[in-house]
């Protein structure tokens, strides 16, 4: 072997090296894009039983009342969370609300993203037995197509929103959620995590 290919191969060896370096770094960086929800989960936290405000709104746009409820966020396993409280009613609201809704986090720069786990999300709302009394303001009258159709979603309600820094400047972190209710009502459902509780 001459000294014109021993130089050859010895100049290769920083390009091979810088090369392997590139391709460890950049697998690196591919795995740190790719948090899967089970480490995320535990990183932020994010089960257990909090107080939620909720409050149902007409399209998105006019509050129809607010007010407060324990419920529990719990791990379903293979990165799932699902969020459940019962028989919310906050006047005038003409119905009892439950919530079961299934739904996955990937993380983003605000926070943690909600996507909602299709087929998953329940929504049932039940009129008080015999409707309401003579001059009782209900608030908004259930329309009468929900009252035929049922409002029960049967998996169709869909959740969105986000985990995110709280606005408090206190450094915690609190959901942001929207959910669509699946069913014929006019009605939106905002989900704000106000305290956790364990």
């Amino acid at each position: 072997m001459n000294i014109k290919t021993i130089n050859r191969k010895i100049a290769l060896i920083p390009l091979l090296f810088g090369l392997a370096g590139i391709i460890f770094f950049s697998s690196c960086s591919k795995n740190d894009d790719d948090v899967g929800g089970d480490t995320l989960i535990k990183r932020y936290g994010l089960t257990g039983k909090y107080r939620f405000q909720v409050t149902p709104t007409m399209m998105e746009l006019f509050p129809v009342t607010t007010g407060s409820i324990d419920g529990t966020v719990t791990d379903e396993g293979n990165g799932v969370l699902r969020l459940r409280f019962s028989k919310f009613r906050a006047n005038p609201m003409p119905f009892d609300m439950t919530v079961d809704a299934q739904f996955t986090v990937a993380e983003t720069a605000k926070g943690l993203k909600i996507h909602n786990v299709e087929g998953t999300g329940y929504f049932d709302a039940d009129p008080p037995a015999g409707g309401t009394k003579p001059g009782e303001n209900p608030g908004f009258e259930i329309p009468e197509e929900a009252l035929q159709q049922g409002l029960h979603s049967n998996g169709k309600a869909k959740i969105t929103g986000l985990f995110e820094k709280n606005p408090d400047g206190s450094g915690s972190m609190q959901y942001d959620l929207k959910l669509d209710p699946g069913v014929a009502l006019p009605v939106v459902v905002m989900i704000k995590s106000i305290q956790k509780l364990n």
